[in-house]
């Protein structure tokens, strides 16, 4: 029995340690290397940001952040890698809204669980999408288009930068609310389905902020409408969806996000962490460059943002029938 005791009383001691050892480490996070999960490709835009970002984080947390792009799956298959990880903050990564709230909806095999096999730690920008059509269309307004795709059933088309994207599912709930008969022609991006449509191929494009507003400034497109709940800063003049009356609006974002059961101190720090590079007037003006708005959050918003839209998107899909691959 004295033997039993007194194993019992160096197994509680060894666990002692082992938990001290853990504050110690969670209070003196980080102490190496932090690997930062891209999604994508190099030189995109997901990887434009992580690199801005991991720039001023680094200088911030007093180690470097290594970007590790790692793509397949339209995005999943990187992300699926950060919530595989060990959750003790060496391992983190950038995140786009659709990658978690709208494609996890699509296909069959899930290799992640977007609402409860990752922590949020913050946003880092915001954005959206806009309906465009060629300025030398005749097409001048929504209500234009919804005229003409009434008038000829199944003659005109919109383009989107594939199956399944933001874009598609925007056009197809377009399409139910106005009772519209308009078919989707997918291309491989969205610079290839602005030239479709430029080209005559199409009717219509959805596309980013971004190119919309570089594309309406050189001339070449007409903006008829936003899907975001409110108007775009960089084209006033363009109504909501809500605006016209399809009951939708969503901003598209970007974030961070680590792997699940991240120790809270070591979330404090990086939620502060990036914060701080968020808020650097430099970071904000890249952003607006690029078609976006700066915007941080604690990651208790994030994480409420992620569960809405991943509840609105999947009511969406489901609404317009479109089925997962």
């Amino acid at each position: 029995m004295k033997k039993y005791f007194l194993r019992l009383s160096a197994m509680a001691s060894l666990c002692c340690i082992s938990l001290a050892a853990t504050a110690q480490d969670d209070a003196n996070y980080p102490t190496r290397p932090i690997r930062l999960i891209v999604p994508a490709t190099a030189g995109g835009e997901p990887d434009i940001l992580a690199r801005l970002v991991a720039q001023y984080m680094t200088a911030d947390l007093g180690q470097p952040i290594v970007v590790d792009n790692k793509v397949g799956a339209g995005g999943l298959i990187g992300v699926a890698s950060v919530s595989a990880a060990k959750p003790d903050g060496y391992t983190i990564g950038i995140v786009y809204q659709t990658v978690l709230a709208l494609s996890p909806h699509l296909i069959v095999k899930k290799l992640f669980d977007p609402l409860t096999d990752i922590a949020a730690i913050g946003l880092i920008s915001v954005s959206g999408n806009a309906l465009m059509v060629s300025a030398k269309s005749p097409i001048r307004s929504y209500a234009d288009l919804a005229a003409r795709a009434k008038a000829t059933p199944g003659k005109l088309s919109f383009g989107s930068w594939g199956e399944g994207s933001a874009g598609h599912i925007s056009g197809e709930v377009m399409k139910k609310s106005a009772g519209l008969d308009i078919q989707h022609v997918p291309y491989k991006g969205s610079n290839e389905a602005l030239m479709g449509m430029l080209g005559g191929e199409i009717a219509a494009t959805f596309g980013g902020w971004g190119l919309a507003s570089t594309q309406a400034k050189a001339g070449t497109v007409r903006i008829l409408a936003v899907t975001s709940p409110q108007r775009s800063p960089m084209f006033p003049e363009a109504p909501t969806f809500k605006e016209l009356g399809i009951p939708f609006g969503l901003n598209s974002w970007y974030g961070l996000v680590a792997p699940k059961n991240l120790p809270a101190p070591i979330l404090k720090r990086l939620e502060g962490s990036l914060q701080k590079a968020v808020n650097q007037p430099e970071v904000a003006a890249k952003l607006q460059g690029m078609g976006m708005q700066s915007q941080s959050s604690t990651a208790l918003q994030l994480r409420d943002r992620i569960r809405t839209d991943y509840e609105i998107w999947g009511k969406k899909i489901s609404e317009v029938g479109v089925q997962p691959r």
